[in-house]
């Protein structure tokens, strides 16, 4: 290792509490070698709990004062910057505080995370055509069951299994939220608007099916139809599925479609 090299490694492991710096190896200017270090290392911290505050605001004032020093603390220590923008540097919060103690034993804080994560994703997502419902005027009665779907880049299926965007919602209106609790009907769909505007609302279970055929398991409109039929009667799925296609054309979610499976979606915008 060069003596730059060793230099930089041990600078960092000041920086980040590790090793002391030597203070033999400090130039002695104006201000004493021991303050500048601590300057350093302290600007070091600071901007990347000024990052994660930026980045999940309604979670910080949920935890208050004390638990988000804490939070930042221990995240910052087991996921210290890595990449030369802090917009990913948050990226493992929801799995850290789901691991570690106390934050652990309340879901509803990491799924708070979770959420807001998924907005920064939404907002940031990029841009693509979107298709209105007439896209689907030309198709006809057997190219049907092999059509496939292309969402906006910009979706994102999210399943809670708390009250956590209830929380989300009354601490962004500077409101009281409520009592966290369990939730069997958490699971939300978000996705951008073509004014650029980020939209959720939440799923049922039927939807969230569809949903999951659909966008996880890259189901064609068949296996959409054969996953509705594995809990509703065989005469209501069509309807049910034909809903779902409407309202995601009309909500603005479909950017293109194909009925080949072989072929790439085509956009017909």
């Amino acid at each position: 290792m060069t003596a730059l090299a060793t230099l930089e490694r041990r600078f960092l492991d000041h920086v980040l509490g590790g090793e002391a710096f030597p203070r033999t190896w400090c130039s002695q200017g104006l201000v004493d070698s021991d303050i500048g270090l601590s300057i350093y290392a302290n600007a070091y911290h600071s901007r990347l709990r000024e990052a994660l505050e930026a980045d999940h605001p309604v979670l910080s004032a949920y935890l208050g004062d004390t638990l988000w020093l804490k939070f930042c603390a221990g995240y910052t220590a087991d996921h210290p910057s890595q990449v030369r923008s802090l917009r990913f540097f948050g990226s493992r919060v929801p799995d850290w505080l789901a691991r570690n103690a106390p934050f652990s034993a309340h879901p509803v804080i990491a799924e708070l995370a979770q959420f807001e994560r998924a907005l920064l994703d939404v907002f940031d997502a990029a841009d693509a055509p979107r298709l209105d419902w007439a896209a689907m005027g030309p198709l006809d009665a057997q190219s049907w069951p092999t059509l496939r779907l292309r969402f906006h880049p910009s979706v994102r299926l999210l399943v809670l299994s708390t009250n956590a965007v209830e929380v989300w919602r009354a601490l962004k209106d500077e409101e009281a939220p409520p009592a966290a609790a369990a939730s069997n009907a958490a699971a939300r769909l978000l996705w951008r608007d073509e004014e650029r505007v980020t939209r959720f609302r939440p799923v049922v279970q039927a939807e969230l099916a569809a949903l999951a055929a659909v966008l996880i398991d890259e189901k064609d409109f068949s296996g959409l139809c054969e996953r509705l039929a594995c809990d509703h009667p065989a005469d209501s799925v069509p309807a049910m599925a034909i809903g779902f296609l409407r309202q995601w054309f009309d909500e603005g979610v479909i950017c293109a479609l194909a009925t080949d499976y072989s072929a790439a979606p085509q956009d017909h915008g």
